[in-house]
């Protein structure tokens, strides 16, 4: 096989650099505007926390089945520019959908699905493209490259908080639908090549995932981990910001904490290059792991509104630690003309297929055994699968070893 290369030189090319920046923020605005305040526009929609924990397992279904196909298009044919321009395009369109739906259970519910298909593979293709401007002797920058992600989210989440406090959520699909068509054309600017594949060489059972699969030891131990953390930590994403509004708070309150959980990103996004030669990107994708279990533990002590948000902004280190060291040992772990498949496979595996059994267990015990109960439970099965996940990780920890010694 020859792949067409989209690799930056050592050094970098200043302009890739401004504007895969530039592209980190507009996508921090456009999901600022939508995902810490979809669970309440649900609610206020009419749907109940049980069926709001069935329409987010819905959606990550979705995601599961949607996000291969368009990650071997993106491998194979389409390159990840143009695969993430479609599917940013799609999402805009369908989540104008969600505005005719009205109060109508099961159209919420068709809406909501088709946006998320539609989506699946936005951030790994985001964060494939940045990895392909810095290329591979600069790819433990890439933290430095995704806190321009969390300072586009942090300012625009408190804004929007404070709009939908205002006005009410009615504004949110509009604007979400907008700064997603910006960030199309804007992603546009950024040039990805198509890899080739020889005339005589056929495409593998299963396509570019099984190939992913059969050349690169450790993936699949990998996202089992991966995938037990999500289900810990998606059967309580949704359910934190209902907490809130439950202890007396508000859609201010709530883009606040998401807004200070993010302003924390950015200076660990910043170190987290020093960090991972310092330590491995291994550990640093562990310790991340545990502040985030670390807050499971805080919400189920919690009994107000303020303690809820201050260990929402906690958990804005661990995202930031576990989000930059798992970027990167995807990428170490997949072959380089794999990029989109290895990082659709991680998102899959943490922010996909674990929300199809979460958020459905989560609604349940969130009703029948309170939030204390799913907090706790939540914090002992994510212990058990970041574990998990870091020991399948050995050689890329060896590798981080030999490398800085």
């Amino acid at each position: 096989m020859t792949i067409a290369s989209n690799e930056a030189e050592p050094g970098g090319d200043a302009r890739l650099d401004r504007d895969i920046r530039s592209l980190f923020v507009l996508g921090g605005i456009a999901t600022a505007a939508l995902l810490p305040f979809f669970t309440p526009l649900l609610q206020a929609r009419g749907l109940s926390p049980d069926r709001i924990g069935l329409v987010l397992s819905a959606m990550a279904l979705a995601s599961v089945v949607a996000a291969p196909l368009w990650s071997h298009e993106a491998d194979t044919r389409l390159g990840t520019t143009r695969a993430l321009v479609l599917s940013t395009l799609a999402t805009a369109a369908c989540a104008l959908l969600l505005i005719p739906a009205g109060t109508i259970g099961w159209a919420i519910a068709a809406a909501a699905i088709l946006m998320a298909a539609a989506s699946a593979p936005g951030t790994a293709f985001g964060d494939a493209l940045a990895l392909a401007v810095l290329g591979p002797t600069r790819a433990n920058d890439f933290g430095r490259v995704r806190r321009f992600a969390s300072l586009g989210w942090a300012v625009a989440v408190v804004v929007f908080g404070a709009l939908y406090q205002a006005v009410g959520l009615w504004p949110m699909l509009p604007l979400y639908a907008g700064a997603l068509v910006l960030y199309a054309v804007f992603a546009r600017r950024i040039h990805s090549p198509r890899g080739v594949r020889d005339a005589d060489e056929r495409p593998g059972r299963l396509g570019a995932m099984g190939e992913a699969f059969r050349t690169s030891p450790g993936l699949a131990l990998f996202l089992a981990g991966l995938l037990l953390l999500s289900v810990a930590l998606s059967s309580t994403d949704g359910f934190v910001p209902l907490q809130m509004l439950g202890a007396g708070g508000g859609p201010f309150l709530i883009g606040v904490a998401a807004g200070l959980a993010a302003v924390i990103e950015i200076p660990i996004f910043t170190w987290s290059s020093s960090l991972g030669r310092r330590f491995g990107m291994r550990n640093l994708f562990l310790a991340g792991a545990l502040v985030s279990i670390l807050t499971l533990v805080g919400y189920s002590l919690s009994d107000s509104p303020a303690q809820v948000a201050i260990f929402r902004t906690l958990a804005g280190a661990g995202f930031g630690l576990k989000y930059a060291a798992l970027v990167v040992v995807t990428d170490r772990l997949v072959a380089a003309h794999l990029r989109n498949t290895g990082q659709a496979l991680m998102q899959v595996a943490q922010w996909s297929l674990g929300p199809v059994i979460g958020p459905a267990i989560g609604g349940f015990v969130y009703v029948t055994l309170g939030p204390p109960t799913l907090f706790a439970g939540a914090a002992v099965l994510a212990t058990g699968g970041a574990f998990v996940s870091w020991w399948a990780l050995r050689e890329v920890g060896r590798a981080d070893t030999r490398a800085t010694t």
